[in-house]
């Protein structure tokens, strides 16, 4: 007798067919999957679809298991299975900052519902369903191994929730600090970011929660560079600052290869298109790496120009996010301003610190003195260089004022034998570094058209609007 030849179909199995196929013991290609115990293919699946910011699927795929745990006799199962889908539904509310969204009603809606409550209500579980175990396992339970598992499992997603809080009172002191009008200080929210790294790194190691744990420092680490890049930035810090900004490109990039792209079906006909897959956590960390590309590009324009032909130089500033030397020059030719500068303070730093680009740490430089302290990092539209008949009168007035805020300081010199009429603009756009605009005329203190400029490119350079703007991505 003849047999019809067997037809294989590749399919993209559902939560709910993968939960029913691994019940029975059976892989997702009809396979008996003998290595690998039940319990332990529904958590390494569950982790790796939360990595891959499929977050409903997740919740699905522990609902279908938690409904039919019949398979499984162990009663903590079925709690753990309870404590995973409100983790999935906690974890989708994070990526989309579902926590930094305007609150309303808040003397309606209680604390409960907030996320960091959500966090700190799974941290309590965890932790309890650990201590609920391991006294079983010193008993020899009948389900010995697989207690063992989920104390093991529990303990580690208590850490990580933990993690979570932590990064969520992160991410609000960020868009706090982003509404300030001034300059915010990064080193302790550097060392915030390390700190939490390093505890997940030792805490949450478990085999099966790997993708998990890779997604979670990818973030971390991604944003720690970014900040640390923005903070050598304020130091004119060449070298350092393009491998901060390397490692920050590379994790990101690591990060959104980790999320597949989502197929999107059109209500007519077959044709289907391609929607972002990104969570609005990482879309805005996209967006900071860009505003920082944009600012690297305006501190060391004049290092940048020398490795390439101006034609391409500005094909290449057109491509970041925001031209901020096209922003300059299109500024001072509608203002007809004499000249533009971005002074550094290089008080205490490195005496090559002057000179821009990468310089051997190990070389000697003679110390800055005097005026060579506050060279011009950028200047249009004329070359790059201290202009005598003005440089006592800008340090003087960066010196009359070392706070970073929105606050700019005027000045007016009559004119004299040396130099003619000239007014000052000066606003502070970093600790270290002051936006300079100067008119050979008399201007008025309170010109609506240079002071919008000066405090808006300022706020940008500071990154005040991109962090503020953290709310403006919260997606419920």
């Amino acid at each position: 007798m003849s047999k019809k030849p067997n037809k294989w179909a590749l399919v993209d199995p559902t939560p709910v067919d993968l939960a029913t196929r691994m019940s029975s013991k059976e892989s997702v290609l009809g396979v008996p999957t003998l290595s690998l115990p039940h319990e332990e293919s529904i958590l390494e699946h569950y982790f790796t679809l939360l990595s891959q910011a499929s977050f409903d699927k997740a919740k699905e795929l522990v609902d279908t298991e938690k409904d039919g745990h019949k398979f499984s006799n162990a009663a903590s199962w079925g709690e753990i299975l309870q404590c995973l889908s409100q983790l999935a539904t906690a974890e989708k509310n994070y990526s989309n900052l579902v926590f930094l969204g305007q609150k309303r009603f808040t003397h309606i809606v209680r604390s409960k519902d907030s996320a960091k409550s959500i966090y700190s209500m799974l941290f309590q579980e965890f932790q309890r369903m650990e201590n609920f175990l391991t006294p079983l396992l010193r008993e020899s339970s009948t389900h010995l191994e697989t207690d063992q598992l989920l104390a093991h499992i529990s303990g580690q997603l208590s850490y990580f929730v933990r993690a979570r809080i932590k990064m969520i009172e992160f991410y609000e002191q960020l868009a706090s600090l982003g509404a300030m009008r001034q300059w915010m200080n990064f080193d302790d929210l550097i060392m915030i970011l390390e700190e939490i790294v390093a505890e997940n790194v030792t805490a949450f190691h478990h085999p099966l929660g790997t993708s998990l744990k890779t997604v979670f420092s990818l973030e971390c680490e991604s944003l720690s560079h970014l900040l640390k890049a923005l903070l050598l930035m304020t130091t004119w810090s060449y070298m350092q600052c393009v491998l901060q900004l390397h490692q920050a490109h590379s994790k990101l990039n690591t990060w959104g290869t980790m999320i597949p792209i989502k197929e999107v079906k059109s209500s007519f006909g077959r044709s289907s298109s391609k929607s972002n897959p990104f969570p609005p956590i990482y879309t805005w960390m996209y967006k900071l790496k860009g505003i920082l590309l944009s600012k690297f590009a305006l501190y060391f324009y004049d290092v940048l120009a020398k490795q390439t032909i101006p034609s391409e130089m500005k094909a290449n500033l057109s491509k970041v996010p925001e031209d901020f030397v096209g922003r300059i020059q299109a500024f001072q030719k509608k203002s007809d301003a004499t000249n533009i500068y971005l002074v550094l303070d290089a008080e205490g730093l490195s005496g090559r610190v002057g000179e821009g680009g990468y310089h051997h740490p190990n070389k000697y430089a003679e110390p800055t003195q005097g005026m060579e302290t506050y060279p011009p990092i950028y200047s249009y539209p004329m070359e790059r260089t201290i202009n005598s008949t003005r440089w006592h009168t800008i340090i003087m007035i960066m010196n009359s004022s070392t706070e970073c805020t929105d606050k700019i300081q005027f000045m007016f010199e009559k004119a004299t034998d040396k130099k003619p009429q000239t007014s000052y603009f000066i606003i502070r756009v970093d600790i270290r570094i002051a936006l300079v605009v100067i008119f050979e005329s008399k201007k008025n203190e309170r010109d609506s058209t240079v002071n919008t400029f000066m405090t808006d490119l300022a706020s940008q350079l500071r990154c005040q609007t991109v962090m503020a703007g953290l709310k403006n991505f919260a997606r419920s």
